[in-house]
């Protein structure tokens, strides 16, 4: 299946001005596609996928519970993407409800409370156990605009589509740990990169969806990122494409919506 499109993929890939990377798999004929899946590029906002599954695993642990509440202050709200810094101080949110925001709304100031709860060094050991080798957490989000290469958050496509596969098979924490997260990841509210020319749900209310995606997105200037899980007719996919030194966002838009476009007609 993915055979039939390589050229097609690398072509798209290669077609821009920008540096792209993907690592793509066929869970249904075990086909493989990579593309600069080696590349390191700058994390944005897909280090929130690991820290989510982190979570998860210190409530596995008992040092939490998913219902535990964490009381959000002034100093907590950072800027960038989210709706916790344009609410009140002093608010309680359990924190699958922060788990949920650092999800589907990208939400800054939820991810640095999460990190905070379990530890970077801890958050750290649970990648290396998953996989992660050079894909790393170094700090967290909209603290310092003058970090030193060494101290970026780093994300590799092959790294992370392989833990993307570990949670599609249940590998990850847990059974349910994996359902959990990837029902949060399908709730996101960002659809303008692999989605985006995917055609709309069709026939009649309550009927099963001809496609489904559980994915994140990360973005920063220069930066575009999308990876997740992704339900297509008889096939579902593991697709995690990176791009750094992007000059407008209209590229990387234009390119993985045409690779989703590509990957969900090949597979009807």
């Amino acid at each position: 299946m993915l055979k039939q499109i390589e050229h097609s993929l690398s072509e798209l890939l290669a077609s821009g001005k920008g540096i792209y990377g993907c690592s793509l798999y066929d869970f249904k004929t075990n086909e493989s596609f990579a593309y600069k899946e080696n590349e390191s590029f700058y994390a944005a906002s897909i280090i929130k996928v690991p820290i989510m599954a982190a979570v998860f695993a210190h409530a596995y642990e008992g040092e939490c519970r998913l219902t535990d509440k964490i009381q959000i202050h002034e100093e907590d709200f950072v800027p960038g993407d989210g709706i916790l810094k344009h609410l009140s101080a002093g608010m309680e949110w359990s924190i699958y409800d922060l788990l949920v925001l650092m999800i589907i709304e990208s939400d800054n100031t939820a991810t640095n409370v999460l990190i905070d709860l379990v530890g970077v060094e801890n958050i750290a050991a649970h990648m290396t156990r998953w996989g992660f080798k050079k894909s790393q957490l170094n700090h967290k989000l909209q603290i310092s605009p003058d970090r030193k290469p060494g101290e970026l958050n780093v994300i590799i496509p092959n790294e992370i589509n392989q833990f993307l596969i570990h949670l599609a098979s249940g590998r990850v924490v847990s059974i349910k740990a994996c359902e959990m997260m990837i029902n949060i990841l399908k709730q996101q509210k960002m659809n303008g990169l692999l989605p985006r020319l995917l055609p709309d749900a069709e026939g009649a209310i309550g009927m099963i969806p001809n496609w489904e995606a559980a994915h994140k997105t990360g973005y920063v200037s220069g930066v575009e990122h999308n990876v997740g899980l992704f339900y297509f007719p008889g096939h579902t996919y593991a697709i995690s494409i990176m791009s750094k030194n992007i000059v407008n966002r209209n590229e990387p838009r234009r390119i993985m919506g045409e690779i989703g476009q590509l990957i969900f007609n090949v597979s009807r």
